[in-house]
């Protein structure tokens, strides 16, 4: 496991339960964090990458790191012919990401992305609903409070709202309604009196056309005192669906009927990268490193129409 954060934490706990797994190291540049994890999983904790290479033979790694950092450590694991999960956003800038996709594409290495929405269990209802009752507009929001990590306040480490948050958002979309052009976008920094060195935009909107027809419109911002809205609504004929982490609901108009997320989708896109690393077998991914990049370059097409620079 390369980092230590909380969704790093969140893999640790899902990876220990595997009983075809041995967490062989844990990477953690912070002290403090380190002795946490040391501690709680009794595991070898390492400084960095390089340290861990050296020490352990690896099957597979884990890449749960700040948007900023990515790059290096990709780079490490395909010279050594190590698969690899890595979290979204596949990095803080457009190109660090495809550079990594190239030489993922040059070496066929199995890579998974953390695109953790598409293993919902509601998805596949959805996906045979809207084959019979196509999209004919898909709402994005993501309207929430400013994350506490110094790094998510930044541009350069952090992407902005849209790479590293929306970006969920924006993924499920492709995988519903397909690939999608950016027509308009905007993007302003109102600030916030807490975070005065801040230098991301707090408020944004995108105008999207997908191949397929579809009308789309996805908003962010980090202005709120707590999470109002984290959804994708898709619009068909005669009926609005919703999605949320916690469930979908299906609304008809006199008729609504909510269906509640019955599984973890960390267990399942974690499970599904060891299947694949197992067998092979880069089709049983749920989100592969290719797909993932599709996404990205959508969320930075976004981020270059709405011409916000901090």
């Amino acid at each position: 496991m390369i980092g230590s954060g909380g969704i790093a934490r969140r893999h640790i706990g899902v990876l220990v339960a595997e009983p075809e797994v041995e967490l062989a190291g844990i990477v953690s540049p912070n002290p403090d964090r380190a002795a946490a994890v040391a501690h709680r999983w009794q595991r070898p904790v390492y400084d960095g990458v390089a340290e861990l290479l050296g020490q352990e033979s690896l099957d597979a790694a884990w890449i749960c790191v700040p948007p900023g950092q990515h790059g290096e450590i990709e780079s490490r694991l395909i010279e050594r012919r190590i698969p690899f999960f890595v979290e979204k956003p596949l990095a803080a800038d457009r190109r660090t990401g495809e550079e990594i996709g190239e030489a993922l594409g040059r070496t066929g290495l199995i890579a998974a992305v953390g695109y953790h929405w598409r293993a919902l269990d509601t998805i596949p209802e959805v996906r045979r609903t809207l084959a019979g009752r196509p999209a004919r507009m898909v709402l994005g929001a993501w309207h929430d409070a400013t994350p506490p990590p110094e790094w998510w306040r930044h541009q350069s480490s952090g992407g902005g709202q849209m790479v590293e948050q929306a970006t969920h958002l924006v993924d499920l979309a492709r995988l519903l309604a397909g690939e999608a052009n950016v027509l308009a976008a905007t993007a302003t920094r109102y600030g916030q009196a807490a975070y005065p060195d801040a230098d991301v935009a707090d408020a944004g909107a995108a105008l999207l056309r997908f191949d397929a027809g579809a009308t789309g419109v996805f908003t962010a911002t980090c202005l709120l005192g707590g999470v109002a809205a984290a959804q994708v609504q898709i619009v068909c004929e005669g009926l609005l669906i919703t999605i949320t982490q916690r469930s979908v609901v299906y609304d008809w108009g006199r008729e609504r009927r909510e269906v509640l997320t019955g599984n973890d989708p960390f267990v399942d896109e974690d499970r599904a990268f060891l299947q694949a690393v197992q067998r092979n077998d880069p089709s049983l991914l749920v989100s592969s490193y290719a797909d993932a990049l599709l996404t990205h370059r959508l969320c930075f097409d976004v981020q270059a129409a709405s011409g916000y620079r901090p």
